[in-house]
């Protein structure tokens, strides 16, 4: 025959609660430190889209001036 003792688990049970509680609030922690870390890298890649973006048109804006630029020595 066993017999249990109730006070132990009780406390035992509290414990596990008290831990499940902690590792809660440290996965909340982490995943909101994670979404303001995507955050961020997705506002630099967007910055960084958008400087390429700038510069490609410059190129391009310049090879059209270099093409008409050829095409007029071309043709006088």
């Amino acid at each position: 025959m066993t017999f249990l003792n109730v006070p132990q688990l009780e406390g035992q049970r509290t414990d596990l609660q008290t831990k499940i509680e902690e590792l809660q609030i440290i996965n909340q922690s982490l995943r909101e430190k994670n979404d303001k870390m995507k955050e961020d890298i997705i506002a630099n890649l967007s910055d960084k889209l958008i400087m390429l973006s700038e510069r490609l048109d410059a190129v391009e804006r310049s090879t059209k001036v270099v093409s008409i630029k050829k095409f007029y020595r071309i043709k006088s």
